[in-house]
């Protein structure tokens, strides 16, 4: 196995979360760039901290947007506040980084990971899954209720099999009623037979990145699956779809999803790995129920095209929206077009 299943710890956070809020935006950018121009180069960063938001990177494409104003909305809808100064530091793409996507080749050298276990939770561990979708159902009881603010956490612990405690620290207004937001918070979590624990500190006044500091990228593990399998070096949101760090990403949980769904393992990890410039994979390998398999690693090769334009093109990725995946993790909505399973 490559997580120990019977006893783990994992996190996930809510929409108002400092890093979470640049991932959005950083998303939001892509998309709207993505919307004018098809063919548009993005790798967008975003630093949140004392009610400034910083947007830079590379950016590649035929039209403009107005990345303050989009930035300064997608706050707005984040956190309901629209107080942010936005400071925009993008810049054109490298000629050399440009040359190598232009010929079908990989931007850059890296590692990317694709995992599956065969569970009724979209084909990820229970607790992973569990507690993305505990973030979810807060952030709508938010939205619905405003009894707490935006910024928030979710934690639980698998013990011997079994759910054993779940945590949940939400920010909230000054004058908050703290016995009426557990009670709030548990009958949404509603779960029988492990403890659910709000705000174990009690309290939780400032929040977001008007009091932390946030930074795109730096949730790839809550994006991925938890620290419960591999990830590659790279992070996902504001990088177009020719960045492999995002769509080989893709690539490989969609096969690994497709190879567990049809009995070549119950649980698997495809890994791929490319150089600079290059359009074929330096390596793959499948790992199938805790062992590299050779017949597996062949089949995958013989099967699928991991060349950067064969993925965009396979898995959709021009016409993709991503700034939903930029919460509740990339791989745990089955109608992303990762997640679709591929008969073999």
């Amino acid at each position: 196995m490559k997580y120990n299943e019977k006893t783990y710890t994992v996190e996930s956070v809510l929409r108002g979360h400092p890093d979470k809020i640049c991932d959005q935006i950083s998303d939001v950018i892509l998309d709207a760039y993505l919307e004018k121009d098809k063919m548009a180069h993005t790798a967008i960063e975003c630093l949140g901290t004392r009610n400034k938001l910083i947007v830079a990177g590379e950016i590649k494409s035929s039209e403009e947007i107005e990345i303050e104003s989009l930035s300064r909305k997608t706050y707005c809808e984040i956190t309901g506040t629209s107080d942010i100064e936005v400071i925009n530091l993008t810049s054109k793409q490298s000629e050399q980084l440009g040359n190598a996507i232009k010929v079908g080749g990989a931007g850059d050298q890296g590692v990317m990971y694709g995992y599956a276990c065969k569970t009724e939770y979209n084909y990820l561990p229970y607790g992973y899954w569990l507690v993305n979708d505990i973030a979810k159902r807060l952030d709508e009881l938010r939205e619905k209720t405003k009894i707490f603010l935006p910024d928030g956490k979710v934690q639980a612990v698998v013990e011997k099999g079994k759910l054993k405690r779940v945590t949940v620290s939400v920010q909230h207004p000054l004058k908050c009623n703290m016995e009426e937001l557990e009670k709030a918070i548990k009958k949404v979590i509603n779960l029988d037979g492990a403890v659910v624990d709000v705000n174990t500190d009690k309290y939780f006044i400032k929040g977001g990145i008007n009091n932390d500091t946030g930074l795109t990228g730096r949730k790839i593990i809550v994006d991925t699956y938890g620290g419960l399998a591999p990830h590659g070096g790279g992070a996902f949101s504001g990088k177009d779809p020719t960045k492999v760090d995002r769509s080989a990403a893709y690539m490989c949980r969609y096969i690994a999803k497709s190879l567990v769904a049809n009995d070549f393992a119950t649980e698997c990890q495809v890994a791929v790995s490319y150089n600079f410039g290059e359009y074929r994979p330096a390596m793959i390998a499948v790992t199938a129920d805790g062992e590299y398999s050779e017949k597996i690693t062949r089949f995958v090769k013989s099967k699928f095209d991991f060349s950067p334009n064969s993925i965009i093109e396979r898995l959709n990725l021009r016409f993709t929206k991503y700034y939903p995946t930029s919460r509740y993790g990339h791989f745990t909505d089955p109608k992303y077009e990762w997640e679709k399973i591929c008969e073999l």
